[in-house]
């Protein structure tokens, strides 16, 4: 009797133990994708769809010529002309929620791409209003 006590009295603990797990993110993974976004330098373009359109309304290319953006440690995206000087203002804040999700200058974007291992484009999505927004960054 003592023995079936004891078995349920550890069951009871271990399923109590495994319920009060919280999901958590996959650090390793976010880590992994922080670091080869931070590596090199990207080419970015901004693209604007209206409805359900598959053209974009509005497509600027936002490093035009030998201009660039890297994603620092300082979790914000800067911005550098052709010559690799940089204008602060149009540095972007960014932070992963996961691998799969971004908040980029303040707004909440979906990765279409799987970000495993590394990678050399990035295609960034929201809905808005009227369409969605979109930001490729290519290697």
């Amino acid at each position: 009797m003592k023995k079936i006590t004891v078995c349920y009295l550890l069951a009871a603990i271990a399923s109590f133990s495994f319920a009060s797990c919280s999901k958590t993110r996959d650090g390793l993974g976010l880590d992994t994708i922080r670091n080869n976004a931070r590596a090199g330098k990207w080419e970015v373009t901004h693209q604007i769809y209206l409805g359900s359109s598959s053209e974009p309304t509005t497509s600027n290319n936002l490093t035009e010529g030998a201009a660039y953006a890297e994603f620092k440690s300082d979790n914000k995206v800067h911005f550098y002309n052709s010559s690799g000087v940089e204008n602060p203002a149009d540095a972007k804040t960014y932070s992963f929620l996961d691998t799969k999700s971004i908040l980029y200058g303040g707004d909440e974007f979906k990765i279409q791409e799987n970000l495993a291992g590394s990678f050399a484009k990035m295609t960034l999505q929201r809905s808005t209003a009227t369409g969605r927004e979109v930001y490729i960054f290519q290697r």
